[in-house]
C-alpha cells in the first residue's frame, strides 16, 4: 500500500515504537555492574514471551505481574539475583523514558492531520504518566490499553479496542509500531501498518508484511503528507 489517504487516524505502540524502552538498562547497570545491557534484552524479549504464552493459556496477568515475573527469570538465567526493589525503580524509569528523538516533532506534524492514540499492553497509567513527563500528552486523543479487557497483542482482540475506541473502520486505521510481531500483528488483523524499523531488523518470517517500513516517525509524516 501507497496511498494512505484513507487512513484518518493513527494508533501507536508506546514501549521501543515512541520511547526507546531500552535505555532502562541504565539503571540495571547499577545494581549489576557489565551485565546491565544484557538483562535488559532479556526482560524484553522474556515479557513478551510471556504475554503470547498466557494469551494462548487463556490466563491472563496485568503488566505489573507479568513484567515482575519475566524480570525474576532473566535475572535467574543469567545467575543474578534481581529484587522486587529493582523493579520497582525499573517502573519508576520507564515513566520518565525519553522519546526517540524525532519523535515529539513529528508527532506535532502528524496531529495536524490525524487523530493520534496509543494501543498498548500496559497499564494505562503509565503511558499516561510517560507522556506527560515527555510534554506529548495533549498530541494524543486517548490511550487506550488492553489490560482492563484482559487480552494481549498480537491477538485479534487486542486490535479490536482499536476500532472499538476509536470508532473508524480498520482500513482507516494506521496502527504503528517499532516492534516486528506487533506489526505483524496488526497487518494480519486488517490494519493499514507503518514499522518503525530504527535497528535495520529482519521482519520475522510469518506472512504478513507492513505496508510502510522506515527508519523514524519523521519519515513517516512525510509518507502521510504532513
Amino acid at each position: 500500500m501507497s496511498d494512505f489517504s484513507n487512513v484518518k487516524a493513527l494508533a501507536f505502540d508506546h514501549y521501543g515504537t515512541l520511547f526507546d524502552k531500552h535505555a532502562v538498562w541504565k539503571v540495571m547497570e547499577v545494581d549489576f555492574p557489565g551485565h546491565g545491557d544484557e538483562l535488559a534484552r532479556l526482560w524484553f524479549k522474556t515479557i513478551k514471551k510471556y504475554c503470547w504464552l498466557s494469551g494462548l493459556m487463556e490466563r491472563y496477568l496485568t503488566w505489573d505481574d507479568i513484567t515482575k515475573r519475566a524480570l525474576t527469570f532473566a535475572g535467574k538465567s543469567l545467575s543474578l539475583e534481581v529484587t522486587d526493589a529493582l523493579h520497582e525503580k525499573l517502573i519508576a524509569a520507564d515513566l520518565i523514558l525519553e522519546p526517540f528523538p524525532e519523535v515529539p516533532a513529528a508527532l506535532e506534524r502528524l496531529a495536524t492531520k490525524l487523530d493520534l492514540y496509543v494501543l498498548t499492553m500496559a497499564s494505562p497509567w503509565m503511558i499516561e504518566a510517560s507522556q506527560k513527563n515527555a510534554g506529548v500528552e495533549h498530541l494524543f486523543k486517548k490511550v487506550i490499553s488492553s489490560e482492563p479487557y484482559k487480552v494481549y497483542k498480537p491477538g485479534n482482540r487486542a486490535y479490536d479496542l482499536g476500532v472499538d475506541e476509536i470508532g473508524l473502520a480498520k482500513e482507516q486505521i494506521g496502527f504503528v509500531s517499532g516492534n516486528s510481531f506487533d506489526v505483524i500483528g496488526g497487518k494480519n488483523y486488517g490494519f493499514p501498518t507503518f514499522w518503525v524499523n530504527r535497528a535495520g531488523l529482519p521482519l520475522d518470517e510469518l506472512g504478513p508484511q507492513p505496508d510502510w517500513v522506515g527508519k523514524g516517525l519523521d519519515d513517516m509524516a512525510t509518507a502521510l503528507g504532513t
